[in-house]
């Protein structure tokens, strides 16, 4: 069965008995496996860069691969999903593809949720030290939290997150932050025609910003890389 390979995770990169404020990872375990089915019909080519995260990145597919030019791209959004779940599941999602690079959004949902700036952070970086320790040579690119209209109360809270991952992507030379607030910003609010009718997720227009300041970073980085 696929859920075996997904449970693969080492528990010990995951929540632990003393930290319940994320919930368990495992409803999503479904969604994950169809990426794995999907592997098996259609194997996928490693060392490429895998760009995963919550459904920002799930809704950026197909144009995700017509956004990307110059570098293979492994897509991995999983609707829902918190840097918990990517920590849980990044054996599957992620260092399966042995890539050479991995770009991430997390941290929408993590807020939503309740959980503080200082625990996403915490995640993160058990995050990376994770990929560290499995694919030494990795490069890590951390997508900003993004602005939006449903989720405008809770701003404050996501640039406080945001400030604190790029402090941290500061100090380490394999990994970058990319701002994608600032293209979605108007005046210090959200613009107000990038979005679909939920007013959370980006609209055809919404997904040109996000694409221009997320690609040229990436491609500028890896596109001299190809393996």
């Amino acid at each position: 069965m696929l859920i075996g390979l997904v449970l693969f995770s080492d528990k010990n990169w995951a929540a632990t008995q003393s930290e319940q404020s994320y919930k368990s990872p495992l409803p999503l375990t479904a969604e994950v496996n169809n990426y794995l089915r999907q592997d098996k019909l259609k194997p996928v080519k490693k060392h490429g860069i895998v760009i995963t995260g919550s459904s920002s990145v799930r809704f950026w597919q197909p144009a995700i691969h017509n956004a990307f030019t110059q570098v293979d791209i492994i897509a991995r959004g999983f609707g829902g999903s918190n840097m918990n779940d990517l920590l849980y599941f990044s054996e599957a999602l992620i260092i399966q593809y042995q890539p050479r690079a991995v770009a991430i959004y997390e941290g929408d949902n993590d807020i939503a949720q309740g959980i503080s700036p200082e625990l996403i952070l915490k995640k993160f970086i058990a995050l990376n030290n994770k990929l560290q320790y499995s694919l030494p040579d990795i490069r890590v690119y951390f997508i900003s939290i993004k602005p939006s209209i449903a989720r405008q109360s809770m701003w404050p809270k996501m640039v406080e997150t945001n400030q604190l991952i790029q402090g941290k992507c500061n100090a380490l030379q394999h990994c970058t932050y990319i701002d994608v607030a600032s293209k979605l910003l108007k005046d210090g609010l959200p613009k107000q025609d990038i979005f679909i009718d939920d007013g959370l997720h980006l609209n055809k227009k919404g997904y040109q910003l996000w694409s221009e300041a997320i690609v040229g970073v990436i491609e500028a980085n890896e596109a001299d890389k190809n393996k």
